[in-house]
């Protein structure tokens, strides 16, 4: 397999970053060490929510050791970490702003701000809420749509237009013969952990999207065998996490 291009999407929310936006305390270098050390056949992407501006804000230069990015879940691509390319129809993007305008005139009291988007709409929760509670109450209150979805991160609910994810995105970069492993850790993600090849969860994923991944991979430690079939846990949390799933990607499907 060592002429096969790797296309790795890792997810921002929750798994390169914690619930408070920040690489965990002690994994910059180290961080940096092992996206610098990426084999030549094996492309790193940043697979989020967010948009570009939100990710090089967030990391800085480690934001420009990554080949591309896939942003708003999928429905906006950067081929070079400096501009933003929405791949959703126009038609659609526009009913997104004006549902995104009707639901900041309702005023919810768990939400604190609605982040800028290009293509969909991202509520961010306050602490205080509960937000599968909110996911929940969203959900109901839209499931009349046709033209969209309502999925959630570890820190915010997403509306996102429908037939877009985070794997449509990844598959943007590459080609049928290649292969894609997700690295991620919620809800909002579970489309690529499922679709990819090869799927990675740090050691705090969360458990109601774990359990839902169940009917489609079962659950190994990052030590087993490595199959399609799988889903491999970290045995450490966020960054650190990562980092342990790079090393295991590299070694196992790296030519140097």
């Amino acid at each position: 397999m060592k002429d096969t291009i790797f296309h790795v999407g890792i997810d921002l929310h929750g798994t390169l970053i914690d619930n408070k936006e920040f690489i965990t305390q002690g994994s910059h270098d180290a961080l940096r060490n092992i996206i610098s050390s990426r084999p030549e056949n094996i492309r790193l992407y940043l697979c989020t929510g967010n948009d570009l501006p939100f990710v090089k804000r967030k990391l800085g230069d480690l934001a420009d050791l990554f080949s591309g990015a896939v942003l708003e879940t999928g429905c906006v691509i950067s081929n070079d970490m400096l501009k933003e390319e929405i791949i959703v129809p126009q038609n659609i993007v526009a009913q997104i702003k004006i549902l995104e305008n009707t639901l900041i005139d309702c005023d919810y009291p768990e939400v604190y701000k609605f982040a800028r988007r290009l293509s969909t709409i991202s509520m961010f929760t306050k602490y205080e809420s509960s937000l599968e509670d909110f996911y929940q109450k969203i959900k109901n209150d839209l499931q009349y749509l046709d033209y969209a979805r309502v999925t959630r991160s570890s820190v915010a609910v997403d509306i996102i237009p429908s037939k877009h994810d985070k794997y449509n995105g990844l598959e943007y970069f590459g080609k049928h013969t290649d292969v894609f492993i997700a690295v991620a850790d919620s809800l909002n993600d579970i489309e690529m952990l499922k679709k990819a090849d090869i799927s990675y969860m740090p050691a705090n994923a969360d458990p109601f999207t774990v359990e839902r991944l169940a009917k489609f991979k079962h659950k190994k430690p990052l030590s087993s065998e490595l199959d399609s079939k799988s889903l491999y846990i970290s045995e450490k949390p966020v960054t650190f996490g990562v980092i342990e799933i790079l090393e295991n990607i590299f070694k196992n499907y790296g030519s140097f």
